[in-house]
């Protein structure tokens, strides 16, 4: 790959990548879970992302390779860990990339009272749109990213700044009396979706440009974007009780569009449509992030001989694994629709990333501990493996998905080692170019 990422892109590829959907539809949901008592849920997952961010930048600048979090649990814990990750998250990831169009398109249909099928249209022009993009090469990618991230941080901080005359401190102020474990938990177990990205852009590390160098320089930078965001956009919808509690349908369509309701009683009602175009660009900025991301892991688990051959191919013209991007797309496609057909909720689609998202952390941070060797690096990681294994129950009965992963992966490995054997041959491993 060529070194084509500057701190700057570096920035906006994190920021793309870990402000996504979760930021439209959380803070509202998470306060119809919790009340107020949600602000406890964001402040922990906020502070939750400082170590883990971290623990993956010192790691990518130690162990630069497209494998990224793959390739650290393997340096650990041997080569079937590293597969078992790998696949966690590219199951996990590719799940996401029809989750976050989605989300895009759910919210437009609501601003604008359209019929809910076109949801399911507008997720996939974003999906083809965040598909070419990367097919074309990651420069075109990396500069996109660079412009839909400075126009998600300016809009968000403007809804934060106008939102702050209408905030009222007694909806502000902590339930104490009512306060609950499970429903703050399982907040933050929704919110988690909202944070998955600190280890995407560690596939890229090998193309930053002075990796040991702008790698933790990204990560700084959008740690306090991110951070700052997302608690003034919760404290936003909080503040201005632009949210229900409870289940009923109405709550959950009020819940689900919580920003164009802060928008909206903040800045009038034309503001509505202006928070669904910000609802198209925060999804393809996220979209866009997450296909170069994950694509380059299929390709770097299939040159290490651990997925199917065929993705083991680079266009040397491009710098950019093509077959790996095709086949986001096609799984992408399939998730749409999948969940059309099935009728799927939004809180169904949710656990699946969200069980390999935190089992890929639980081990990323895992083999933080054993790798690091300085002692700020170590003391990240071993907060964040702390921190997300406490969070890990609260996934629910959604804790079996990794294992039948895992399961999968393992098998599939002994399956092909097995056929090469019988067939008296090695497999081999190398860069197949254009």
């Amino acid at each position: 790959m060529k070194t084509s990422i500057s701190v700057w892109q570096g920035v906006a590829l994190y920021v793309g990548a870990v402000i996504g959907s979760g930021i439209l539809i959380l803070p509202g949901m998470t306060a119809g879970l919790a009340g107020s008592n949600a602000l406890f849920a964001w402040g922990g997952m906020i502070l939750l992302s400082i170590p883990l961010a971290y623990t993956f930048a010192f790691l990518a600048r130690e162990y630069p390779s497209a494998g990224g979090v793959s390739t650290f649990v393997g340096e650990a814990f041997g080569r079937y860990s590293g597969a078992i990750v790998g696949w966690f998250y590219f199951i996990a990831a590719s799940a996401g990339q029809f989750i976050v169009p989605l989300t895009g398109g759910i919210y437009v249909t609501f601003v604008f009272r359209l019929p809910t099928g076109n949801a399911f249209l507008i997720a996939a022009v974003l999906l083809l749109g965040s598909i070419i993009s990367n097919y074309l090469g990651l420069k075109t990618s990396g500069k996109l990213q660079l412009a839909t991230s400075g126009l998600i941080v300016v809009v968000l901080l403007t809804t934060i700044v106008f939102a702050i005359p209408s905030m009222h401190a007694s909806d502000l102020s902590p339930q104490f009396s009512n306060f609950h474990l499970r429903p703050v938990g399982s907040a933050a177990m929704l919110i988690f979706w909202s944070f998955f990205g600190w280890e995407a852009i560690a596939s890229l590390a090998p193309e930053f440009h002075y990796p040991k160098r702008d790698v933790t320089r990204a990560t700084w930078g959008a740690v306090m974007i991110v951070g700052t965001l997302y608690f003034g956009i919760a404290l936003a919808v909080v503040g201005t009780h632009s949210y229900e509690v409870g289940q009923q349908t109405m709550a959950q369509a009020m819940n689900t569009a919580s920003l164009a309701q802060v928008r909206q009683t903040t800045m009038g009602g034309k503001s509505a449509a202006v928070t669904a175009v910000i609802a198209l660009v925060i999804c393809l900025g996220t979209t866009n992030a997450f296909v170069a991301s994950i694509s380059r892991l299929a390709y770097s688990l299939s040159h290490e001989m651990l997925a199917p051959a065929w993705l083991n191919h680079v266009n040397e013209q491009r710098s950019t694994p093509q077959r790996a991007v095709l086949l986001v797309g096609v799984l992408a496609g399939a998730g749409l629709v999948v969940t059309y057909v099935f009728n799927l909720s939004m809180s169904e689609l949710v656990y699946v990333p969200n069980s390999l998202g935190i089992a890929t952390y639980i081990l990323g941070t895992a083999a933080g501990v054993k790798l690091l060797k300085s002692r700020v690096g170590k003391a990240a990681a071993g907060i964040a493996f702390g921190l997300c294994l406490v969070a890990y129950p609260f996934v629910g009965t959604a804790l079996s998905i990794p294992l039948i992963v895992g399961i999968t992966c393992v098998t599939y490995i002994v399956w092909r080692t097995h056929r090469h054997n019988s067939l008296g041959t090695e497999p081999k491993s190398g860069i197949k170019n254009d």
